[in-house]
């Protein structure tokens, strides 16, 4: 590990948009030290990390999972990422501790029609489970598996997105950050009402060898540390 994860953080570029065209903007390696689990990372923003660990193919074939980490420094609010770049018709990872359970931080995939809060959560085949997740006074953390995050979204009969291929050696994400707690049905995560977010941009990652599990046994060890399912809170149905 090059450097700790929010020392990555704290020094990385300050500036409130990173262009789609900037690559890496702070690509550490760090391993987890709740799942041993190591990820690439980038921190495009002091207020958000996002790590990805890939199966050891994926720059021969197209994933359609990964392992990954978002980690905000923020315990007030929530963090977003978004695979594809930006908000619209992508795959949208929601993160934010749990206002009754302190031992929780909940996460949603949701999607998003146009340019608003993104209200619907996401009906394809897409699936996150937890594997760890930390929260102290000055952040939060939480690693998942994401299953069938990588393919072709269908939000729905008739919503049709793009795709996250890994095989390009190129992934875009987006990201936000809000200060502002999520409010209404809050114990729900996917029920949960996003304030506007504070701060947002893109950047591009690029995969290489870094990205990638060392062996399938290795990623399979990784991924099958996803036991804690989606973690999305007290909804009632």
């Amino acid at each position: 590990m090059k450097t700790p994860l929010f020392a990555a953080a704290i020094t990385a570029l300050a500036a409130p948009v990173v262009f789609a065209q900037e690559r890496d903007p702070t690509s550490e390696i760090y391993t987890d030290p709740s799942s041993n689990i190591t990820f690439n990372t980038w921190s495009p923003t002091p207020f958000v990390t996002i790590g990805v660990a890939l199966p050891p193919d994926a720059l021969e074939a197209d994933a359609d999972e990964f392992v990954g980490l978002i980690a905000c420094s923020d315990p007030a609010g929530w963090c977003g990422v978004s695979l594809g770049g930006g908000m619209v018709s992508n795959l949208l990872v929601l993160a934010y501790p749990s206002p009754s359970n302190p031992d929780e931080i909940l996460t949603s995939l949701r999607w998003a029609s146009d340019y608003g809060p993104p209200i619907e959560p996401y009906n394809g085949d897409a699936k996150l489970a937890q594997i760890s997740s930390t929260l102290n006074a000055t952040h939060y953390q939480v690693s998942f598996r994401c299953e069938k995050c990588l393919g072709e979204w269908r939000h729905g009969e008739e919503q049709q997105g793009g795709s996250f291929p890994s095989s390009g050696g190129f992934l875009l994400f987006g990201w936000c950050h809000a200060s502002s707690a999520p409010f209404g049905e809050a114990e729900c995560a996917d029920k949960a009402e996003m304030s506007q977010h504070d701060s947002q941009g893109l950047f591009g990652a690029t995969v290489t060898s870094f990205t990638l599990a060392s062996s399938a046994e290795e990623y399979a060890l990784w991924a099958g540390k996803a036991t804690g399912g989606a973690v999305n809170g007290e909804c009632v149905v």
